[in-house]
């Protein structure tokens, strides 16, 4: 029997780093183009830049970790299936647990280390790659705006969803004042749109169709609610205000719950943060749920065995992504709770492979 297990995870073993080469090559090669550009256009020593591809190479394993273990398992299976050893294995006696269970325990060592990684390596990786890009980019006077980041100016707090850097526009502006004083609720100001100027002294926000929330005075508890289709605010950064921004994939798991925490006494949205939060999570959890999946499907797929698992982990990962897409534009806009939308995914693939189990064991 551990010669037979020895077999199918090398034949698994093969097709996840085949996989994970691929699709790690895929979703790093725009990140590629920017460091060369750098390296030819900036001027950037080549060994700063080999130093920043390092540093982000890890940030995209909770992806194509996932990824990778469904089209490993699609492809050993499927192999195995084509070449009818699992027809071979099953009529000596040996069982689907049997089959199933030396890729099941690799895939849950992956989950161990993709729960530990999304919320503490990859922060860590992340927020020295941000240091290193910064100190590169030291000489230009501008604060760096990030699409789904949080930037920090004194008492200031800045989210934005979306950034249009040719006309230097935001999309999905949130601009949150944090106090010192813990008894001041702060108040919030949020617009559609906003066009910004930056100088040494100030961050000049053009704001359009928005409203700005603060508490009332008399009542602290009932909040005040003000419309505006164009407002300019100023936060000024001159003296000893330095502005910093943190994107939230830089944030570990004990910082962002601090930091959720840290809104919700101020009654300010936490949805960005809880999904992003729960988003660790899921993708942590993929690799079982894929594999729960995708040993059936590779089993069951006797013809065709390699072309079949390959084009069926298409059709999984892109109905898998599509869910986590819109789970995640919802959550965000805060239309439902975090907590639980962001599992969706997993648990629908989790559900189809536990009916692709049953009508599996049932031939």
């Amino acid at each position: 029997m551990k010669l037979l297990h020895r077999y199918i995870i090398s034949e698994f073993l093969e097709s996840f780093l085949f996989g994970l080469a691929v699709f790690s090559s895929i979703l790093l090669l725009d990140q590629i183009f920017q460091l060369i550009d750098l390296f030819l256009s900036k001027g950037i020593s080549i060994f700063i830049v080999i130093k920043l591809f390092l540093l982000i190479l890890p940030n995209i394993f909770s992806l194509t970790i996932p990824m990778s273990g469904l089209f490993g398992i699609l492809l050993a299976y499927g192999r195995l299936s084509e070449d009818n050893e699992i027809s071979a294995m099953r009529s000596s006696g040996i069982n689907y647990s049997n089959i199933a269970s030396p890729v099941l325990v690799i895939v849950m060592v992956l989950c161990v280390f993709l729960v530990y990684f999304n919320q503490y390596l990859s922060p860590i990786t992340h927020s020295q790659f941000r240091k290193i890009y910064q100190q590169v980019l030291s000489s230009r006077p501008l604060i760096k705006f990030e699409e789904k980041a949080i930037t920090r100016i004194g008492d200031y707090r800045l989210y934005v969803t979306k950034i249009n850097r040719e006309s230097n526009s935001l999309t999905g502006v949130n601009i949150y004042k944090f106090s010192k004083n813990d008894s001041d609720s702060g108040w919030r100001i949020s617009a559609s749109s906003a066009v910004v100027a930056v100088n040494p002294n100030a961050v000049v926000f053009n704001l359009f169709k928005g409203y700005w929330q603060k508490p009332n005075p008399a009542k602290p508890d009932n909040l005040v609610h003000m419309n505006f289709m164009y407002y300019q605010f100023t936060i000024p950064i001159g003296g000893d205000i330095m502005p910093f921004s943190q994107s939230l994939r830089e944030m570990t798991a004990s910082e962002m719950r601090v930091e959720i925490q840290n809104y919700k006494l101020k009654k300010l949205p936490v949805n960005f943060l809880e999904t992003e939060y729960w988003l660790r999570w899921t993708l942590a959890l993929a690799p079982f749920v894929f594999a729960v999946c995708g040993i059936p499907l590779g089993i069951v797929s006797e013809r065709g065995g390699k072309s079949i698992g390959f084009g069926m982990s298409l059709v999984v990962l892109f109905i898998y992504y599509f869910m986590l897409v819109a789970a995640l534009n919802i959550s965000e806009k805060g239309l439902f709770n975090p907590a639980v939308l962001m599992w969706l995914p997993d648990f629908v693939i989790f559900v189809c492979g536990l009916y692709l189990w049953k009508r599996m064991l049932k031939t």
